[in-house]
This record gives C-alpha cells, structure tokens and sequence, in this order.
C-alpha cells in the first residue's frame, strides 16, 4: 500500500504524539547532562547554573500549555512542537529573551496557522524567528567546556553526544534508538526521516571523497542535522499524502540540508526544513493525481 494510514483520529494522534514523548525524553535527560551536570561535577559552573536546561525545558512546557489555551488546542501538541524547538538553541541564550521570543513566534506561527491555513513547518519557522532575534547577541552553540577545550573528544564520543550543537540534540547514538521508536508507530512520517537522512549521509561521503574535507565527517557523527530531520522534517502536521510523495519530499530535503549546512553549518536544516515545505502541495498534486489514475 502507498497510501498513508489515516491519521484524522483523535485515538491515532494521541498515538504519534506519545511516540514523539518517548523518542524525545531521553535526549531531554541527556541535554541536561551533558550541559547541566557534566560541567558541575568538573567545577566550571555552579549549581544554579547546572540547572538551566531544566529552566529551559519548563519554560516550554509553560509557553506550549499558555498557547494551547488560548488557541483551544492539545496542549500536548504544542508542548511537544515547544520542547522540539528549545532542544536545538544554544545553552548560552539568553534566559530572559528567549522565552519572550518563543512565545512570540509560536504564537505568531498558530495565528497564521489557523486563520490562513498556512501548510509550513511550524517548528523550523519558530526556529528561524528565533535565530533572526538571537542574532543581535553573542550566539554561540559551545558550552564552557568546549570553550576551554576542556575535554578531546573522538569521533565515538561525538557520537554518544559530546559534540557541539543544541541544547539537547547532539546525541546520535540516541536519535537511532529515538528513530526506532518513532518508527515502531505506524503514524510516523518514517519515509521522509529515512529518505533524507539517507541522501544528506550519502552527499557528504561524496563530498569526503572528492575534496578530502574530513570536517564532514563530524557532521555526520553528530546528531543535530538528524535530530531536526526527525523530529520536524517528518513532524505530525505537514508532509506529502502518500508513501511515494514522502520518499521525494524526503529526497528534496536530504539534498537541501546538504546545500544549507555547508553555509549555516548549525541553521542550515531548519531553513532547507522550512523552503521544502513549500514542495508539499506540488508534490501532493502530482502524487494525488497519480493515485486517481490507478
């Protein structure tokens, strides 16, 4: 079957969306480790300063229960799409604005969500919204540790998730294991995340070989680039209708994200996100009369 599983149940939503819970959790714990913990138990921060990914973490579950409401929607949803965005920033933004311009731009994205029915990918705008009002600041994605070059971290250790990156999105090791959950629930959007992951891993092994730029070889041990193909790129609102329009959507993106991060090494996924989004409704024309065909 090509067609996708119907998803317009109120019982198949709850569904996806606690799948997205357990696949996030785990990255959420390990965020606060390695940006929380890791640093107070080696004495470069104090323990109110160990604590900032928590601050970081109920803040957006205040802000996405805030939106729901006056929205009148799942405050689960927005939670999570919330949680997502705030597991990519920075540990040094700044704890006062960015609460602020969350609100703003999630409250900005839903307006224009609901009254136009827009089909963008809420979290990648969020994203972007935030990166353009973050870069009047200092915005830097090293922690203190990686500031000092306090530790020498291998290619295995990248891996596990000591890399630089966001708040909570550095662990390939577990965005695999998150990626396995997801895909368990036959809900998930799993061609787009395979798809794209795929074709951006690919591109950057050719890129190896051809011009022996070995840098790429951290990217791909990293989970950032990963953790937004999976968690916004195949997200539970916007996407293709069928398997076959997801597998090119998914390709789109993959080669997108491979042009973008070579230019904005950290943002680049999130813009290649947010300009193959508007693909969609192409895609599902071509896809749909297709199908009307058979």
């Amino acid at each position: 079957m090509n067609k996708l599983p119907v998803l317009h149940y109120p019982k198949n939503i709850k569904s996806l969306i606690n799948s997205y819970y357990i696949a996030l959790i785990p990255l959420l714990i390990f965020g606060f480790y390695k940006n929380g913990l890791l640093l107070y138990f080696n004495n470069l921060i104090n323990f109110k300063n160990a604590l900032i990914p928590i601050y970081y973490y109920i803040i957006s579950i205040l802000i996405g229960f805030i939106i729901s409401k006056f929205f009148k929607e799942d405050y689960k949803i927005n939670i999570l799409i919330s949680l997502s965005v705030t597991s990519t920033i920075s540990i040094n933004s700044n704890i006062y604005m960015y609460p602020l311009i969350l609100f703003i731009a999630l409250f900005i994205i839903k307006y224009l969500i609901s009254k136009y029915n827009l089909n963008i990918n809420s979290e990648s705008t969020i994203r972007i919204i935030i990166l353009l009002s973050l870069l009047l600041n200092t915005y830097s994605y090293l922690n203190i540790a990686e500031k000092l070059n306090k530790f020498n971290y291998n290619l295995a250790d990248i891996f596990i998730g000591h890399g630089v990156g966001g708040l909570a999105n550095t662990s390939l090791l577990i965005l695999i294991i998150s990626l396995i959950i997801l895909s368990l629930n036959k809900f998930y959007k799993r061609n787009i995340a395979y798809t794209s992951i795929i074709s951006f891993i690919i591109l950057n092994l050719i890129s190896i070989f051809l011009f022996k730029n070995t840098e790429l070889i951290n990217i791909i041990c990293n989970g950032y680039v990963y953790f937004a193909l999976i968690f916004m790129g195949a997200n539970l609102t916007t996407g293709p209708h069928h398997e076959k329009g997801m597998t090119i959507y998914g390709l789109i993106l993959g080669i997108l994200t491979y042009i973008f991060t070579l230019i904005f090494k950290y943002e680049g996924v999130y813009i290649a996100i947010l300009l193959s989004s508007f693909f969609i409704p192409l895609i599902n024309k071509f896809t749909d009369r297709k199908y009307l065909q058979v």
